[in-house]
């Protein structure tokens, strides 16, 4: 029977065989006669995520074994019955949360873009209020609040805030007409509609250029375009936000000594100073209440108040702008200006998450300050209380990582024309740090070669002496070459002991000599050092370099056999190199400054075409030799590595 079975499934595998033999062979033919016949198309999606940005590789799945949910709490009953009047208690559980995949053929108004979140809404009853949906709603309230507190401070409120516009018009007053405080105060004045002419107009006119050809600074933005009154406020508010430096003190030393005269007008402008630094951040720099409280009076007693007050910032502004922990992280990170590739909330969220920017408000904290803290969860959920009562998928995690990168930039738009942005004050590392090479980084190679032609040389002058050396000349196909050996030897070996110390240069290796080497002198280094770099300079019109290169020569002979190995370059050819730092090198700014390394984005490869020679082993039928004439005949007619040694080889 099992023989039977045995037979039967064999013929069944040879009847397969032979309709897929037939398929193959006859389906195109078969097909073509069927017309009419109904054929079906069939799509596969494939639904994965697409490779996760730096921000989201150190986010993972929750563990349930690392959560420790509270103990079950008989009390804590939710107040909402389930059905049939049965009740829930969640005491002690823990509830998972994940963002699943979008499927854009499934779920294509998924990915459509609304300009509201109800129009997002439209007509569904099945969405459940987001923590961004709640902070829409905040983030309305918090701009009205703040363009109406704004507003009524600019136009003033009688008993209870003195208008900006009317401070800095007593402030000119008090300071008079000559003042080196005057033409500025003028200009700004100006931005508010007061028909102010500076004594010297031409400085007035000047600010006022200065100021509204930098729209990052004058334009307004937010809501300070939703009426004239606070688009004013915006630009009178911005512009005497300009700071003053350690050379630049003329202006703001003549303000601090006019307020320090006046305890009316320095009581109302500390009101004002004072009010911004809590509805919005401290500053970032010092005000001219600091000034005249510490009465300085010079650039050195300036410095010395800026290092106790304000390290970060050598300045001085009437209405100063308040800082962040984002501006100061950013200032910290890019000092000498932003690379085109730096990433900044990657920066601002990899550091949050680390700990080294820390969001819990300061006591000296404002309420962005507040706003800001509130967003910390999103990105660390361990610090929230509730981090034990809910297991985060890392799908999860990322969508609340976009919710702190929506809403910090929300929060920060509120304040946008009182919060400093991050700038640069010193010249931008170089971009594109990337290996430099004058030579191919072999320096081992070019020292070996240097001392074996000092071996040479010792060697010669031993054996023949300095009077043969300088009778002789080396050969060249066509006649003698120019220089004696004499001259030529050392030259050869100083070159290339010259070509070791580019190279080593070139990679940042420690030039090292044997005490007894020819160059264990300084002097005698910086000649072939300089010997080297000219030969680079021109090297490919040296004569030598257009010689015919190619060579063959009989390594092994098999008499046995009757053939002959041989070892061959069949021609030069180009090929690329890339160089690119595996650890970075450091880099500073001057001599004072500390040597430091690079960010990443900095780095660059460096990508060079140098020429090689197309070796070849071929083994030759016979016993037989080639001149360099008959080599270079076959490789002239046969032109391609392959086809030369087929040619070789018959």
């Amino acid at each position: 029977m099992a023989r039977w079975i045995l037979i039967g499934l064999l013929l069944l595998f040879a009847l397969s065989g032979a309709l897929c033999v037939a398929a193959f062979l006859f389906g195109p033919a078969m097909l073509a006669r069927m017309e009419g016949v109904e054929t079906y198309t069939i799509e596969i999606s494939d639904h994965r995520a697409p490779p996760a940005p730096a921000e989201e590789e150190a986010l993972i799945d929750d563990k349930l074994s690392d959560k420790h949910p509270p103990a079950f709490d008989p009390l804590l009953v939710d107040p909402r019955p389930l059905e049939n009047g049965w009740l829930l208690n969640a005491s002690a559980a823990v509830i998972g949360l994940d963002t699943p995949l979008i499927k854009p053929d499934l779920e294509p108004e998924l990915l459509q873009l609304h300009p509201s979140y109800a129009k997002a809404i439209g007509e569904r009853s099945d969405v459940l209020p987001s923590v961004n949906l709640l902070d829409g709603k905040a983030k309305q309230f918090d701009d009205g609040l703040y363009a109406a507190l704004d507003q009524a401070y600019y136009q003033g409120l009688e008993g209870k805030l003195l208008s900006h516009v009317a401070l800095v018009r007593r402030l000119y007053a008090a300071a008079g007409a000559d003042s080196p405080a005057a033409a500025y105060l003028a200009a700004g004045l100006q931005l508010a509609g007061e028909p102010i002419e500076a004594a010297d107009l031409a400085a007035q006119q000047s600010w006022l250029r200065k100021f509204r050809a930098d729209p990052t600074l004058s334009k307004p933005i937010g809501f300070y375009t939703w009426n004239e009154t606070l688009s004013s406020c915006f630009q009178f508010l911005r512009f005497f936000q300009q700071s003053f430096g350690e050379d630049d003190l003329d202006i703001p030393l003549a303000l601090s000594k006019t307020l320090a005269n006046d305890d009316s007008l320095l009581a109302d402008y500390r009101q004002a100073v004072d009010f911004y630094s809590r509805l919005t951040n401290p500053y970032e720099l010092l005000s001219i209440a600091d000034l005249a409280a510490a009465k300085v009076a010079d650039s050195g007693q300036f410095a010395a108040l800026c290092r106790q007050k304000h390290p970060r910032h050598a300045a001085v502004a009437l209405f100063p702008a308040s800082t962040s922990r984002e501006t100061e992280l950013f200032e910290k990170l890019f000092p000498r200006g932003l690379p085109p590739q730096a990433d900044l909330m990657r920066e601002l969220v990899r550091r949050i998450r680390s700990g080294e920017v820390d969001l819990k408000p300061r006591a000296e904290s404002g309420w962005y300050d507040y706003q800001v803290h509130a967003l910390e969860t999103m990105l660390l959920p361990e610090q929230g209380a509730e981090h034990d009562k809910l297991l985060l998928s890392k799908a999860y995690k990322k969508r609340m990582l976009e919710a702190f990168q929506a809403l910090v930039t929300k929060r920060r738009e509120t304040h946008s024309r009182n919060l400093a942005k991050a700038a640069s004050e010193a010249p931008m590392p170089p971009t594109d740090i990337q290996p430099r090479l004058r030579v191919e980084p072999c320096p081992s190679y070019y020292l070996r070669t240097g001392r074996a032609y000092a071996f040479l040389a010792d060697f010669l002058q031993a054996s023949l002496g300095d009077e043969v050396l300088e009778k002789l000349h080396g050969l060249r196909q066509d006649g003698e070459r120019s220089q004696t050996l004499a001259q030529e030897l050392p030259w050869m070996r100083d070159l290339f002991y010259g070509l070791y110390l580019v190279s080593a240069e070139d990679i940042g290796l420690k030039a090292d000599f044997a005490a007894d080497e020819p160059l264990a002198d300084e002097a005698q280094q910086a000649r072939c050092h300089e010997l080297a770099l000219a030969w680079l300079g021109e090297a490919f019109t040296d004569a030598d370099l257009a010689a015919d290169t190619r060579v063959g020569v009989p390594i092994y002979v098999d008499r046995e056999r009757s053939a002959t190995r041989l070892w061959a370059t069949l021609g030069v050819r180009l090929t690329r190199l890339d160089a690119g730092y595996a650890i970075p090198p450091r880099i500073k700014q001057n001599d004072e400054g500390d040597w430091q390394e690079p960010d990443s984005w900095l780095l660059a490869e460096s990508s060079y075409l140098i020429p090689v020679d197309e070796f070849a082993e071929v083994e030759l039928p016979g016993l037989k030799a080639l001149s360099r004439e008959e080599l270079r005949a076959i490789c002239d007619r046969e032109k391609t590595k392959d086809a030369i040694v087929r040619a070789l080889q018959e």
